[in-house]
């Protein structure tokens, strides 16, 4: 087991297609790692992810969310989450491997979820839906929550 140590971690961009928006951060093992092909690669992919597990159930489905694109020590993982139902978070997580950052698995059926890192930015985003969504319910603030976002440079 390693001892924790804390992790970068970078807002990245507001992604839009159809009429789903992602807030995308990336979260890096060795910040010194560089992503943009990763981020692209994931920019380009995710539409087909979103097409197909949009569907698998009925729930009133706000189409916006979050990606974290985590950089771990020995794989890439992206944790795909978006808000249905009022207060749940959809979730799935891809991962791949450095060699083949092209190819993701779909590891969602394994049962991993998240991180302890990864729930620094999903702890901000709940809190934020909370504040901008939920408690105003009735006109709910939907640009301030997509606005907002996780700005600590490191997860502790």
């Amino acid at each position: 087991m390693e001892k924790f140590k804390k992790r970068a971690i970078k807002y990245l961009d507001l992604i839009e297609f159809d009429d789903w928006k992602f807030k995308l951060y990336s979260l890096k093992y060795n910040e010194l790692r560089v992503t943009s092909e990763i981020e692209n690669i994931i920019k380009a992919i995710l539409p087909d992810w979103i097409k197909e597990k949009s569907q698998i159930n009925d729930f009133t489905n706000y189409k916006m969310g979050t990606v974290i694109i985590h950089e771990a020590k020995d794989s890439i993982l992206v944790v795909v989450n978006w808000w249905v139902y009022e207060n749940v978070i959809q979730n799935y997580v891809y991962i791949s491997e450095y060699e083949n950052p092209n190819t993701f698995v779909d590891f969602t059926s394994k049962g991993l979820r998240f991180c302890v890192w990864e729930m620094n930015i999903l702890w901000h985003e709940k809190n934020l839906w909370v504040e901008h969504v939920l408690k105003k319910a009735d006109n709910p603030d939907w640009d301030s929550y997509l606005n907002n976002h996780y700005k600590l440079d490191y997860a502790e």
